[in-house]
């Protein structure tokens, strides 16, 4: 049975194909597992520690990064990150005392020296069609087609993990994608303060869904999933997921514009028109801001946030 797992600590493993069968065919079928019996943690230690000797070798084998090796833990959900200065030390201190960033990387217990259990998540990587534009097409239109909840599920994952000062690696390895189940897992967070960078949530989830490009189609129906999963926080009567001055509408807006290629000729005019759009657009969303903001202790300014709203979709059509 082929089943195909990712790395969830690096974006630069290496490729095992060697070892394992991970690439998907053209049509993105693949096959998915029934594990059966009681769950691996709920397994005292001894016993949990003997399934992970056992699931330490090449027939469980996930990947590798520059720091540590995963496997995947036979007959359970889950698999191990094991680093490589653990050795056999890794059994050592095992514990399900997690702290909230330990569970926005999901992690499920953790053991000696680095090494941790995971969730084993199923499905597939942007990075799997890095070099092949024919599946790459036929990946984002399926990702295109997902529901609006697929979009608005992954941006509470990152503004989850904001709100423990944690911000995701949105490179190509690092989200998972569900096809059956239409669902999106982002699965590497580092610490803000390793590397401060600009919070550019929409930017980000944008990013990893169309890198190593995508055609005209397929982007533009995942930005507008995304840019509306945005629009969604600002709904009367809802609290946004993150702070509202986090949503980079604007900053969204750029990044799908970056490669517009112009039409009439007269680059200087389109331009000068699009600076003005955009000079339009980050007022739209200034006020939108503002309105939310207000409407959060008045309810008597939904309305006005309504209208708001629709303004703001409408701007987004002239601007694209």
């Amino acid at each position: 049975m082929k089943i195909l797992t990712v790395n969830f600590f690096n974006p630069k493993f290496q490729d095992y194909n060697k070892y394992n069968n991970l690439k998907l065919n053209p049509q993105l079928k693949y096959d998915t597992v029934c594990f059966r019996g009681s769950d691996l943690l709920d397994l005292s230690e001894q016993e949990v520690m003997k399934r992970i000797h056992e699931s330490v070798n090449y027939k469980y084998f996930i990947g590798q990064g520059t720091e540590a090796e995963v496997y995947r833990i036979k007959d359970s959900n889950y698999c191990v990150r094991i680093p490589y200065i653990s050795g056999e030390m890794y059994s050592a201190n095992y514990s399900k005392n997690l702290t909230p960033i330990d569970k926005i990387n999901h992690v499920r217990a953790k053991l000696g020296f680095g090494a941790a259990i995971l969730d084993y998540f199923y499905g597939v990587t942007p990075k799997e069609y890095k070099n092949n534009i024919y599946s790459r097409n036929i990946f984002q239109e399926k990702i295109s087609q997902f529901p609006l909840k697929s979009y608005t599920e992954l941006l509470h994952q990152i503004a989850k993990a904001i709100d423990n000062e944690m911000i995701f690696d949105f490179s190509g390895g690092n989200l998972i994608v569900d096809l059956e189940k239409q669902k999106m897992t982002a699965i590497d967070f580092y610490n803000i303060s390793d590397n401060p960078r600009p919070i550019k949530p929409l930017c980000e989830m944008y990013s990893v869904l169309t890198c190593y490009g995508a055609n005209q189609k397929n982007g533009k129906q995942i930005f507008d999933k995304v840019i509306s999963a945005g629009l969604e926080e600002f709904e009367p009567n809802k609290l946004p997921c993150m702070d509202i001055e986090l949503f980079d509408f604007v900053d969204l807006v750029m990044a799908r514009n970056k490669d517009t290629s112009f039409k009439t000729g007269n680059i200087t005019k389109e331009i000068n028109n699009f600076l003005e759009l955009r000079g339009k657009l980050s007022q739209a969303v200034k006020s939108l801001k503002d309105i939310k903001k207000r409407e959060i202790i008045d309810k008597n300014c939904s309305p006005l946030l309504l209208e708001s709203i629709k303004n703001m979709k409408k701007l987004l059509v002239k601007v694209l």
